[in-house]
């Protein structure tokens, strides 16, 4: 089961922001951790069927992101080796 404080984190990665830095601003007041930090702890919470189950499409965006976002980082890494 979720915290309330998980809860917020997820639910604030699904907020849009009109601004660059507006999350990152929001999540240092909130919860009073830097963003690399706040990103570790939702990432976290992305692999979780707790958090899939309380917000199942934004656990499927984000995770589908971060997909994404690692495969041109594993194909450089594969190719220095």
């Amino acid at each position: 089961m979720l915290t309330d404080r998980q809860k917020a984190m997820l639910d604030l990665a699904g907020e849009t922001f009109k601004y660059a830095g507006s999350l990152d601003s929001a999540a240092r007041e909130r919860f009073e951790l830097s963003p690399t930090r706040y990103w570790q702890e939702v990432s976290v919470l992305l692999r979780t069927p707790e958090a899939a189950a309380y917000r199942p499409a934004l656990v499927a965006r984000l995770n589908n992101r971060r997909r994404t976002y690692s495969r041109p980082i594993q194909r450089i890494l594969t190719r220095q080796n």
